[in-house]
């Protein structure tokens, strides 16, 4: 019979985790209100990344924005797949796409573009359960968006969005790998070389007439500092670095597989976007893939073992 001290940690990282897939799930259907209002996408880049640099600004300050040891192309690659241009293609999409396929896509194309650029980079091959799990994914993430591609809505721009972010997600989460740096001081350096970019681009907008930020209302300004900067860009990371350590990465992965059931609940009843038949039968199908892909894998024989990937709805899409 386990102790009370064994059961703590236990419940701390399912608290942690829950706490994961709620920051996640309100930044998606934020995300999809701001852009729905005055707020343009380079709007919401500004405050993602630039409330985070702020607040985290002792952190990059000690490692430096090119911490040691750090090659130029790991930096580069951490900065595109976790920091502006995620972000930017991400909030686009949600510009043309209802919530329900950000939070399906981001999350479920992942997983299949690491296993596909891990089976490249390290040879590794997933087993039985997480070849199951990526051949269901497969098939939800059609249902979801085949409707949008043949019809006259355009959602299929803002799915193709999503899978371009997803796949500089998954090149984020192999560079992650190895690259020697603690979650709040990758978090740090990511959203400081964003905040960097994105403050020239913001001042182009606005002087050019396509930021409107200063006429949104208040509340939805401070909405969006809140969950962009505050939530998604601090406190999802230290719940999900905790949820990792209390529970290790396939139970946090499986967690998160419950993030595109409630983002699509809360297109449904707080954004006014039904879904189809075959839209709720595609995440039902991607988040049971998503729980199967989680699962550890088998290495191969003389294959070092890479996780078919977590989403970026674990972190998710946080970091």
């Amino acid at each position: 019979m386990k102790t009370d001290n064994e059961r703590k940690p236990r419940l701390l990282g399912w608290a942690a985790a829950t706490a994961m897939v709620l920051i996640a799930t309100g930044w998606q259907l934020v995300t999809r209100a701001g852009v729905r209002s005055e707020l343009a996408p380079w709007d919401l880049a500004l405050l993602r990344y630039g409330v985070p640099a702020l607040l985290l600004a002792p952190v990059w300050r000690r490692c430096g924005l090119r911490p040691a040891g750090l090659p130029a192309w790991r930096l580069a690659a951490l900065v595109a797949g976790a920091g502006l241009p995620f972000g930017l293609l991400a909030m686009a999409g949600a510009s043309f796409a209802p919530a329900a396929h950000m939070g399906a896509l981001l999350p479920g194309a992942s997983p299949l573009l690491v296993a596909a650029l891990g089976a490249l980079v390290f040879g590794s091959r997933p087993g039985l359960s997480q070849g199951c799990g990526l051949a269901l994914l497969a098939t939800g993430l059609a249902l979801i968006t085949l409707p949008g591609w043949t019809s006259g809505t355009g959602h299929w721009r803002g799915d193709a969005l999503f899978l371009v972010a997803a796949l500089l997600w998954a090149t984020y989460t192999l560079a992650l790998r190895g690259g020697g740096l603690t979650a709040w001081e990758s978090a740090a350096v990511i959203s400081a070389w964003s905040a960097l970019c994105v403050v020239p681009l913001w001042i182009a907008a606005y002087a050019s007439g396509r930021s409107l930020m200063f006429h949104a209302s208040p509340r939805q300004v401070a909405l969006q500092v809140l969950w962009q900067g505050c939530l998604a860009g601090v406190v999802g990371l230290a719940v999900f670095a905790a949820a990792v350590r209390r529970l290790g990465p396939a139970a946090t992965s499986a967690a998160g597989a419950l993030v595109p059931a409630l983002v699509a609940v809360g297109g449904w009843l707080l954004l006014d976007e039904p879904l189809g038949l075959a839209g709720w039968c595609g995440i039902a199908t991607v988040a049971a893939g998503a729980w199967m892909a989680s699962r550890p894998p088998r290495p191969a024989s003389g294959a070092r073992a890479v996780p078919a990937g977590t989403a970026p709805a674990g972190k998710t899409g946080t970091a």
